[in-house]
């Protein structure tokens, strides 16, 4: 929820800067509107290209750090195990 709410409050200042250029009236003009929405289509289309990568990607990265930590348990428990021994001679 907090990357989302941080998604969004980018976009928002993003596009509001981009497309919005005076405050002289209280409504939105027309053109400010087709801004606005093709500004932050463009923000959501992107987001979901990365969203659909990150998925397809993220098992792949799951694995490998589950690998490394495998690996690294397995480290440490052979010093454990070279430690205890030299501490019994």
């Amino acid at each position: 929820m907090k990357e989302f709410q941080l998604l969004f409050n980018q976009i928002s200042e993003t596009c509001f800067k981009t497309c919005v250029s005076t405050f002289l009236s209280r409504d939105m003009s027309t053109t400010e509107i087709q801004c606005i929405e093709n500004c932050s289509g463009k923000y959501i289309n992107a987001n979901h290209k990365i969203m659909e990568i990150f998925v397809e990607v993220q098992p792949a990265i799951a694995r490998r750090n589950m690998e490394e930590y495998s690996k690294a348990q397995a480290a440490l428990e052979t010093q454990q195990k070279e430690q205890n021994s030299e501490s019994i001679r």
